[in-house]
């Protein structure tokens, strides 16, 4: 499967050295922990009754929020906050809920309502579940044991379940990419030996591999490497445009 290097502005996950960047809508509303009462017949009971249940609904604690609305879609916080708990796990670092972090995931929900929006005008297919096990399986590798993997997602407050979703819609929107964007960029070979000059090679001597590869032997990689970033910048340019056209509002309480 071939990657661009756009999927790291979504959601990053390193598996084999490859970057796949999750983010999943949840209820609109805001919710809280209390349930309805049960008011009695008799009228003071019912004053008194319906008194606590205000008292109590006034200081509920909110859960959830609405953080984004996309047109008549909306990401709400929590979906931001396991969306950046799902990034962490899978990258094996500290999540960081911080505004900006909050901020910069939101964009990338964003990002990914649009695609996602672009694929169901295209019927585009879900990936096959084979393909999702293998991703999966390379992420339990980095831990000694199955115990092991599943109290990392005890400790990051997440589900295999939710790793499994996060990984098919990254798979799905990389298939996409490469669907959508890449038969639209083609590289010269003269384009390739300046990569491999002004680029390749100066990577090459800075980490002090030697011997240095010839064009021949890195022509491939090169080639590679040119056309993600030749991709990435028109997927760029076609979300600046889609972003342009939606109805984009950002509730800046949810990232104080």
């Amino acid at each position: 499967m071939k990657t661009t290097g756009w999927l790291g502005a979504l959601v990053a996950v390193r598996v084999r050295g490859t970057r796949i960047q999750a983010a999943r809508e949840r209820r609109s509303t805001p919710i809280n922990r209390f349930r309805l009462i049960r008011v009695h017949s008799r009228p003071f009971v019912a004053s008194v009754s319906w008194f606590c249940f205000l008292a109590a609904l006034a200081s509920a604690e909110i859960i959830d929020r609405i953080a984004v609305t996309v047109d008549n879609q909306v990401i709400t916080t929590s979906a931001i906050g396991e969306a950046l708990r799902v990034a962490a796990f899978l990258n094996g670092e500290k999540p960081d809920f911080g505004p900006s972090a909050r901020r910069r995931m939101a964009d990338r929900l964003i990002e990914q309502v649009l695609v996602r929006r672009e694929m169901e005008l295209t019927r585009y297919p879900e990936p096959p579940s084979t393909e999702i096990e293998q991703t999966l399986s390379q992420v339990k590798h980095r831990f000694p044991s199955e115990t092991q993997f599943q109290q990392a997602l005890a400790e990051y407050k997440l589900t295999q379940r939710q790793i499994e979703n996060a990984l098919r819609r990254q798979i799905t929107l990389l298939h996409f990419i490469d669907l959508r964007f890449r038969p639209e960029v083609q590289v010269q070979e003269s384009e390739v030996k300046q990569y491999y000059e002004t680029i390749y090679l100066p990577e090459i001597r800075k980490k002090g591999v030697t011997p240095e590869p010839s064009f021949e032997d890195a022509q491939d990689d090169c080639e590679e490497a040119l056309t993600s970033q030749l991709v990435d910048k028109r997927v760029d340019s076609w979300l600046a445009e889609t972003r342009g056209r939606a109805r984009i509002e950002y509730d800046e309480d949810a990232f104080r």
